[in-house]
């Protein structure tokens, strides 16, 4: 039987922080008044460069954003016009040319996935593309994608491989799946006790999928 490979997106494929603040500037511009308004000034200056380091969901729950300010975030997110000067790793061309099946499973607004999706140019990669909305309100996360995958292809999970490096998102949901999971640590990362293997080059891919 085939390997299955699922790989993520953020820092993982790509470096999260290129995308650059200039291409989402308007956002922050329309959303930013609003955390003053709950925040403060101050508080507000603290949190939003979280917000460009840490998924929305993830700070949106440790302020404790109300629904309001998720909608609104969420419906900036969604109008803008990207246009993003972004490029994958430069070791990416190694996953191009393995013959496994490879879908992505991605976590973050749909718009704004689908955005770095078609400005690197990686679509054509993947058989199959998920977009975990953190926003939806039938979201099922990561793991509910993985187990419909797993569902679907009836595949042996020690034949599944988990890409990512996320170790709270993709490797736990992973882990607690009983898949292989291969953490991504281009930053060095320390390793994260769901990862199986933890690579910082894809070529090492090479030798943990042999």
């Amino acid at each position: 039987m085939n390997q299955l490979l699922i790989f993520d997106l953020d820092d993982t494929l790509f470096e999260t922080k290129s995308i650059g603040k200039k291409a989402v500037k308007p956002i922050f511009d329309q959303f930013d008044p609003l955390l003053i308004a709950k925040f403060g000034k101050e508080m507000t200056a603290k949190i939003v460069p979280e917000l460009w380091k840490y998924p929305f969901d993830f700070v949106s729950q440790k302020y404790g954003f109300d629904t309001h300010q998720n909608a609104e975030f969420a419906r900036l997110i969604n109008v803008h016009n990207y246009e993003l000067n972004i490029q994958t790793f430069e070791d990416c061309n190694v996953i191009e040319d393995l013959s496994q099946e490879k879908i992505l499973v991605t976590t973050g607004f749909s718009k704004l996935q689908h955005a770095k999706i078609h400005f690197l140019g990686i679509k054509e990669q993947f058989s199959e593309i998920y977009i975990d909305d953190i926003l939806s309100p039938t979201r099922i996360f990561k793991k509910g994608i993985f187990q419909n995958i797993l569902l679907k292809r009836k595949i042996d999970p020690t034949r599944v491989y988990i890409i990512g490096a996320n170790p709270t998102s993709e490797l736990k949901a992973g882990f607690e799946l009983g898949l292989n999971t291969i953490q991504v640590a281009k930053f060095g990362q320390e390793r994260s006790i769901y990862a199986k293997h933890c690579i910082s080059n894809f070529n090492e891919l090479l030798t943990i999928l042999e």
